[in-house]
């Protein structure tokens, strides 16, 4: 309003005036567009996951997310204008949705996920022998949830898996959580665990939120198949093999169509 800034923090509401002029380095000029492709990527994600997950998200997601993807941004060593490369995106495994208890704390046993034939997620959870819940529950829930980045990184989509309620008293078997998700896209997984009390057969969620929490496990890589085009070979000539240039560990080759 005119000259001045309202801004927010936490549930507290500030004015502030406006700068009269800004004066900003060739550096942190890179640095704010780099900012700003991170953030808005990290708001596709947190849009994609909302309502999905049980577990309540503080302040400190945003900046904490956005804090990750500027530095999966930052791994780009091939454009000068920096992308999102996704094999870089494993950077964001073992990112906890909990500041107040990563996995280890309310798993004691380690996932895997993968890729199905059909395109789907599946996670094995290994058999538990005793549970690290709170002690007023009665079950514990785990599901995964797969969150799909697609093509360009400018938009995300989101599935959850069924919940498996495991009784907090009894050791468990091993079982398999499956999700579905798109093939041809940058799928990363979190594994979700929260507390819950039964009661009168209906399930309570118990909010204390040292025995939940919301992790990616895995970032798993686009399976985009690759189409060989062979050039035609004219009538009665034989075709000669390609030869492939040899692959030299660490060796970046710059090409002019890439900058």
């Amino acid at each position: 309003m005119g000259n001045l800034i309202g801004y927010r923090v936490g549930k507290k509401y500030y004015l502030r005036s406006a700068p009269e002029q800004v004066r900003q380095s060739p550096h942190s000029k890179v640095s704010s567009r780099h900012f700003g492709k991170a953030s808005r990527l990290g708001a596709t994600i947190r849009h994609a996951l909302h309502g999905l997950l049980h577990v309540k998200q503080d302040n400190t997601v945003i900046n904490r997310l956005n804090k990750s993807l500027l530095h999966v941004l930052r791994q780009d060593d091939l454009h000068r204008q920096k992308r999102f490369i996704p094999r870089y995106f494993r950077d964001l495994e073992r990112f906890c949705f909990t500041p107040h208890a990563d996995l280890s704390h309310v798993l004691p046993v380690e996932a895997a996920a993968m890729r199905n034939a059909d395109g789907s997620i599946g996670v094995t959870v290994p058999a538990i022998r005793q549970h690290l819940c709170n002690p007023r529950a009665t079950h514990v829930g785990i599901r995964a949830v797969a969150v799909c980045l697609e093509r360009g990184f400018a938009t995300a989509k989101a599935a959850a898996s069924d919940m498996v309620m495991l009784k907090a008293d009894e050791p468990s078997a091993a079982f398999s959580l499956t999700v579905s998700a798109d093939r041809d896209a940058v799928t990363c997984v979190i594994l979700e665990v929260t507390s819950w009390q039964m009661e009168h057969g209906r399930p309570y969620l118990l909010g204390n939120r040292k025995f939940m929490a919301a992790e990616v496990i895995a970032v798993l890589q686009p399976e985009a198949a690759i189409v060989v085009r062979e050039e035609p070979v004219p009538h009665g000539t034989q075709r000669q093999p390609r030869v492939q240039p040899p692959v030299v560990p660490g060796l970046v080759i710059h090409h002019p169509q890439r900058e």
